[in-house]
């Protein structure tokens, strides 16, 4: 017999029942009671039975879900021999068939790969054997499909993959979906359902397979009650109803479950049980269903909670018209700023409620939110500072715990043959027993010596890695030292991975078993436990529980994978991503740590029972009604679709129907709490997008007109702070405030009130909390003593160095002076390339001069020759040949021939267009001897005993030479450039460009140390662009001649040149025979002789203005070095400033919110104000 137990939400049904059933058992002690609930409601309901059996015990009562009832019957009537699938075995089989059948599956097999699809897939799969869609359904819902090609194609896919799995498993597993198939054809056999009285109570609907268990349990029980949730004013045997119903879900569990009764007793007596219509017809009004009219018991005594319980959702709503204050006393709503606000106030209101009323206790709240994922983290940190015991009722993922991340990194590790990126994810995966700073030295190591392989990772590291330190007898010492230890992290590490690197190429079998040897050998299980042990310690019970499962659950994993595939050989690739799908699927659930807590959950999952405070967060329109998810197998309109078309054939609901499915949950929700509801929501999501209150908020507010929303963030601070820690945050956020000055009177009052309690209460705190207040960046330059320790009184420094301290004093304190560098990489970047290019055309250049060429007259054919062996030799002794180390590498080679041919035909071509000669190639200053350009004084010796001098470093590309009928010298210098640089004369000004200019001071006093009787003059400094350029062809005919020259424009040679004409004679020949504009440089004459204001050209007197301003400026910096200036002053000049490139940026700590830092705003100046500058400081003196 079927009996139904109606009521509205808190209206007693389970109390009702529950009170029969006990009364029922104490009198009749030789019949079962069951009473089946869902999963997560087991442990309460069988608290509640005993708590209210008079004899405090269950005795002959059952409390059960469907899977214990399954396994009860199956303990009875015997097991079966099938292993039972999980969704991790499930997932494992999917992905192993999907692969055998990848060519059959055209939409689905593509995508198996990719992350998340086998879960989505395995869903589809695990849903049509939930609601009992079979080989035959499957057909019908295909020849439906026959206007939807995308909707068939994803449908026969499915049908193919559910065929083979279930081909796959047959007689040797059993989904849980098909144990309840297989429950069915044995309760027949079981004496406990035999006669029994069966309570369903707590669902909202069932499955159809769940529909077939509990038409068998009609069969066999004495009695099936099944309690629903629907008002006394519904009619819970209407055939014709609504989506729109508020108890839809009800009514339509109603019918299904009389038709269930009406063909139990059809097989039971087929000739008296006439036709359904009939049957139904008579039993709607013969029935022994209870329907609990009448007092709300749950809300007896709140006017307001049962007005909300009576119209919530009804088409008949009215508006409260009792006490406003009655009102406020049972239903808040609150608005915040943010979900973290929101959360931080909910802690708020628990806090002060507790305090109170002593009378409360924790476990009398409970909070729901709209979207746990984005709560539940903050609820859990913020519960600890309010010190509140909280429980998240939910499942938790492990894939991105530091076990998996360890097993994932081994296996990765053999799978990209040691690879940089997967051997250091493993050592630092949290399960070795590696120092972190040794890991470091290692990365250093390895990366910047390319050492990466397996046979290179098991050879005797014996290199050393490169250094800009110049190393002595202790430097030796120690690098030995070094090379034993990392040697001993190399042997270590090839030891645990040997097993899976010799077993990766076997069976499943093999390598599982290698794995699990592996795991063994790192002793992961003890350091899991340990780690178990400290969260427990620390009071994480969630955490303690993860760490304490998370082994059994690995190995439970493998045990699958090699009882499913074990003699199969796969590749290790796709042997993680089988492992990768059962990572997915393992789950570990955690109970509550303390029976007083705060139970915190979602609309649809939780199940609350005995609460008088409800708080409901995120009650936004983002959250509810909630979004169906998007995406999937078959999409929302797919579902929709199959819905109208083949309406026999039940599906998951669809997104429509999900959403009114909702909105009970949001009824049965709302009514929980005996004494208030709170809800809030936010303004502002977390990444700061503006957020509406959901239309939830909206209709309570139309039924309860004087309800208004409090802002509770706007409250005064003495009701926001609960406890010290509540203090202490408050008191950190507002500190920089107080500090600026920009707190009003009262609110500074308060603020040092509690600043004052908490220097009483933990000093230290008080005294960090003030340093970070008034933290100022004040520069304090380096003792000179220690800057002479550091730099020496004999200041060797480069130009490029010096553009460094122009740029930010401190990045060249940090890069020069603690010569601290970025990683080394065995790689070969910008930097390298520039490097070749210098190397091949020094190399070039000797070699032409070895042969007795001259560079205006060498042929293509002798210049494709000459470079390609200079190529092969550069690139073959460059970086221990990390040009041949990878394919890029070796394709690159390719690409600088052809830059560097196009370079030295360019070049030709713009040393046949002049009279300068090529003199020096690679110039070292060294060369130059000790000349004031290079050997600096930087203080007068009569000012100090030690006379500290500055000496030059550095190498001139390329210096050419040419003279003139008076035999006067000029002088000419290029610098190769793999990037296109511009000269800039305002960037001269700022110290931050003066390569160039400092190369020509040197080439000028060699040349007059050399020759002193001859003037020498300064004719060009040029950037050279490296480049073989692509040029529009347009309007040239495709004509070879003609796009070469469009080329050798292109790559004219940028700088400054002196104006004097006689000099730009001298460079480009054509001007001397009459052309107005040169295709080697930036010279265009106006048919008056004077220049075009777009040539780079500079009379003589203002460069050596230039010149001398240089020279001092380079003086001034050698000296403010030594003097120990590391101010952090960034330069910005226009759209580029110091800290863009900045490999210290993470160092020196700049931040222009906090004061004293700033950036030295460089302002754009032209070249006439630069001059005018420069000359003002020469007339004005230099020290």
């Amino acid at each position: 017999m079927l009996r139904f137990c109606f009521g509205a939400s808190g209206s007693g049904k389970s109390h009702r029942l529950y009170e029969e059933i006990i009364d029922r058992s104490t009198k009749d002690t030789d019949r079962n009671y069951l009473i089946i609930v869902p999963d997560q409601f087991t442990m309460q309901t069988q608290m509640d039975i005993v708590r209210m059996h008079p004899d405090q015990g269950i005795m002959n009562i059952d409390v059960l879900s469907f899977g214990r009832l399954s396994h009860r019957i199956f303990e009875e009537t015997g097991k079966r021999t099938e292993a039972v699938l999980d969704d991790v075995g499930k997932s494992l089989i999917l992905r192993h068939v999907a692969d055998l059948n990848k060519d059959d599956l055209p939409v689905i097999g593509s995508h198996m790969h990719r992350a998340g699809y086998i879960d989505e897939v395995k869903s589809t799969i695990s849903e049509l054997m939930q609601y009992d869609v079979g080989p035959d359904q499957m057909k019908i819902l295909i020849d439906n499909c026959q206007s939807r090609r995308a909707l068939k194609s994803k449908l026969s896919d499915l049908q193919l993959l559910y065929q083979k799995f279930q081909e796959y498993t047959e007689g040797k597993y059993v989904t849980p979906e098909e144990t309840l198939s297989f429950l069915c054809k044995r309760l027949a056999a079981s004496n406990l359902v035999k006669d029994s009285v069966i309570v369903f109570d707590g669902f909202t609907g069932f499955t159809p397979i769940q529909y077939r268990v509990i038409e068998e349990l009609l069969t066999c029980a004495s009695e099936v009650i099944v309690s629903l949730e629907m008002d006394d004013e519904s009619d819970p045997y209407k055939d014709n109803i609504s989506e729109q119903e508020l108890f839809y879900l009800s009514k339509k569990t109603v019918q299904s479950l009389l038709k269930c009764e009406w063909r139990c007793l059809q097989r039971l007596d087929p000739m008296g049980t006439p036709d359904y219509d009939r049957w139904k017809g008579y039993r709607d009004l013969h029935n022994d269903d209870i329907v609990l009219k009448g007092t709300n018991y749950r809300l007896k005594g709140n006017a307001p909670m049962a007005f909300l319980e009576q119209n919530l959702f009804r088409y008949r709503a009215s508006s409260y018209d009792g006490d406003s204050a009655d009102v406020s006393d049972s239903i808040v709503i609150a608005q915040c700023d943010s979900p973290s606000e929101e959360v931080r106030q909910a802690l708020i209101f628990i806090s002060r409620m507790i305090r109170k009323d002593p009378e409360l206790f924790y476990r009398d709240f409970a909070i729901v939110c709209g979207d746990l994922s984005t709560y539940g983290e903050k609820i859990k940190r913020d519960a600890d500072t309010f010190g509140i015991p909280v429980y998240i009722d939910e499942t938790r993922g492990i894939k991105l715990n530091p076990f998996i991340e360890y097993v994932r990194s081994a296996l990765d590790i053999v799978r990209t043959d040691y690879s940089y990126e997967t051997v250091f994810h493993f050592m630092r995966s949290g399960m070795m027993d590696f120092d972190d700073d040794k890991i470091d030295l290692l990365e250093n190591y390895v990366r910047s010596l390319g050492i990466r392989g397996h046979k290179a990772w098991e050879d005797i590291f014996t290199r050393r890695p490169r250094s800009r330190r110049k190393a002595d007898a202790k430097d030796d010492e120690r690098m030995v030292l070094f090379l034993d230890e990392m040697n001993r992290m190399r042997q270590e590490l090839v030891d645990m991975i040997s097993p899976i690197m010799d077993n990766h190429k076997k069976t499943v079998l093999e390598l599982s078993k290698g794995l699990y040897e592996f795991i063994q050998k790192g002793n992961a299980g003890a350091k899991l436990l340990r780690y178990a042990e400290r969260f427990a310690i620390e009071g994480d019970g969630v955490k303690a529980d993860e760490y304490s499962q998370i082994y059994g659950k690995i190995m439970e994993l493998l045990d699958q994978v090699t009882l499913l595939l074990g003699d199969e050989k796969i590749s290790l690739k796709e042997y993680m991503e089988i492992l990768d799908a059962g990572f997915g699927e393992i789950e570990v659930g955690t109970i509550p740590q303390n029976v007083d807590t705060v139970r915190v959950g979602d609309i649809e999952r939780s199940r609350l029972s005995n609460i008088k405070y409800l708080l409901f967060l995120g009650v936004n329109d983002t959250n509810i009604p909630k979004h169906a998810s998007e995406g999937g197998i078959l999409s929302d309109i797919d579902r929709q679709f199959l819905m109208t078309s083949v309406p026999d054939i039940e599906l998951a609901p669809s997104p429509r129907q999900q959403m009114y499915i909702q909105r009970l949950y949001l009824y049965m929700n709302l009514t929980k709490p005996s004494k208030l509801l709170y809800m809030s929501y936010a303004g502002i999501s977390a990444d700061g997008k503006s957020l509406n209150p959901a239309y939830i908020i909206g209709k309570i507010r139309a039924l309860f007109p004087d309800l208004k929303v409090r802002m509770p963030g706007t409250d005064p601070i003495e009701r926001q702070l609960l406890n010290m820690n509540d203090a202490r945050t408050y008191i950190c956020m507002k500190a920089r405030e107080y500090a600026d000055g920009n707190m009003k009177e009262d609110e500074e009052k308060k603020f040092l009130t509690l600043y004052d309690i908490l220097n009483k209460d933990d000093p230290a705190a008080a005294k960090r909390v003030h340093e970070a207040a008034f933290l100022r960046y004040t520069n304090s330059p380096l003792p000179k003593a220690l800057a002479s320790a550091l730099y020496g009184n004999y200041l060797e420094n480069s130009v490029s160095r010096l553009e460094v301290f122009a740029s930010c004093c401190y990045e060249h304190f940090v890069k020069y002076g603690l010569m601290l560098d970025e990683r080394s990489e065995y790689d070969f970047d910008n930097a390298d390339l520039g490097n070749v290019f210098h190397s091949v055309l020094e190399l070039f250049s000797l070699r032409l001069e070895e042969k007795g060429i001259e560079w205006t007259k060498f042929t293509d054919e002798q210049g494709q020759e000459i470079l390609s062996e200079v190529i092969q030799e550069v690139t073959g002794e460059y970086g221990e040949n990390i040009l041949y180390s990878s394919a890029r590498n070796v394709a690159a080679i390719d690409r600088m021939y052809r830059i560097l041919l196009r370079s030295v035909k360019t070049l030709r071509y713009q040393l046949q267009k002049g009279d300068f000669k090529p003199e020096k190639f690679e110039l070292d200053f060294k060369e130059a001897g000790n000349i004031d350009e290079i050997n600096i004084a930087l203080t007068p010796e009569e000012e100090t005993r030690i006379r500290q001098k500055m000496q030059l470093h550095g190498r001139i590309d390329r210096m050419d030479i040419a003279t003139d009928e008076d035999d006067n010298v000029y002088i000419k210098i290029i610098d190769f450039k793999s990037g296109n640089k511009s000269f800039d004369i305002a960037s001269v000004y700022y110290g931050l460009q003066l390569q160039l200019v400092v190369y020509m001071n040197v080439a000028m006093a060699m040349e007059r140390h050399d020759n002193p009787d001859k003037e020498v003059v300064p004719a060009a400094i040029l950037y050279y662009h490296v480049a073989d350029p692509l040029v529009d062809a347009k309007d040239t005919d495709n004509d070879p001649e003609r796009i070469n020259q469009k080329i050798i424009k292109e790559l004219k040679a940028s700088g400054v040149i002196n104006a004097d004409k006689k000099v730009i004679d001298l460079l480009d020949k054509s001007i001397a025979q009459g052309a107005t504009e040169s295709d080697i440089l930036h010279v265009k004459l106006k048919k008056d002789g004077s220049f075009y204001a777009s040539s780079q050209v500079i009379e003589n007197d203002s460069y050596m203005a230039v010149s001398s301003y240089v020279r001092h400026k380079i003086r001034e910096y050698g000296r403010r070095i030594l003097d120990g200036d590391i101010e952090v002053n960034p330069y910005s000049l226009g759209n580029k400033n110091a800290c863009t490139y900045c490999n210290f940026r993470s160092i020196c700590g700049f931040d222009v919110s906090t004061p004293g830092y700033q950036l030295r705003e460089l302002s754009k100046l032209s070249e006439d104000e630069v001059m005018t500058l420069i000359k003002d400081e020469g007339q004005h003196g230099r020290s």
